[in-house]
């Protein structure tokens, strides 16, 4: 499915303290959160609690430190919604983001400033390679992780054999989007796959027109 994708993920164990953050964090760029009836999903209409699971939001813990939010489909808020929790927190927070299946890549903050950007494919969100370059020393000491276990991630495609394999026991190849799970597998982060992190909740997003 094509469009953009964001998650969220701030430095915060998921729990009432990290809720009330990312409310406030919604509000500061005019988002507000609902609750759905249900947590049902209906495979017939791909629905949840009566709206489209495309367009519901995945909250979830990432750790036992880190908070996530998996923001609908083309939510284009989620790189706002970072800064502010990481002002919020005091400390770091990414926004992981995916466009159309042809690239990916993130926004780091620490204390709601921008300390990082990257896209393996720059082009494909009209950017130039030298304003999202990536900057694997500084995820490493964010994420306080070797920088042999980021560093081969954090390169531009056209640098590379998009056929090739960050590491041998990756579940995907460095030119495919989805190696964005295994990068955040390395800095000891759970993608928040909906029924398989306990603990998680689809929620509703409203957005400005």
């Amino acid at each position: 499915m094509g469009g953009m994708s964001s998650q969220v993920l701030w430095k915060q164990a998921w729990n009432s303290e990290a809720e009330s953050a990312f409310a406030r964090a919604l509000a500061s760029v005019g988002c507000s959160l609902h609750e759905l009836p249900s947590q049902q999903r209906d495979p017939k209409t791909w629905t949840i609690g009566g709206i489209k699971d495309v367009d519901a939001t995945y909250l979830a813990p990432a750790s036992d430190a880190w908070s996530s939010a998996m923001l609908h489909l083309n939510s284009l808020n989620g790189e706002p919604i970072a800064g502010e929790l990481s002002r919020l927190t005091g400390g770091p927070a990414i926004v992981l983001l995916e466009y159309d299946q042809d690239t990916w890549g993130y926004c780091l903050f620490d204390g709601g400033v921008l300390i990082d950007r990257f896209w393996s494919v720059p082009e494909a969100v009209d950017m130039s390679p030298e304003d999202c370059p990536g900057n694997a020393e500084t995820v490493s000491s964010i994420f306080t992780v070797p920088l042999e276990m980021v560093a081969p991630y954090v390169q531009q495609v056209e640098n590379l054999d998009p056929e090739s394999k960050a590491f041998e026991d990756d579940e995907f190849t460095l030119g495919d989007h989805w190696v964005r799970v295994d990068f955040m597998r390395r800095l000891g982060l759970l993608y928040p796959n909906p029924g398989k992190v306990p603990g998680g909740r689809y929620v509703s997003i409203d957005e400005p027109k």
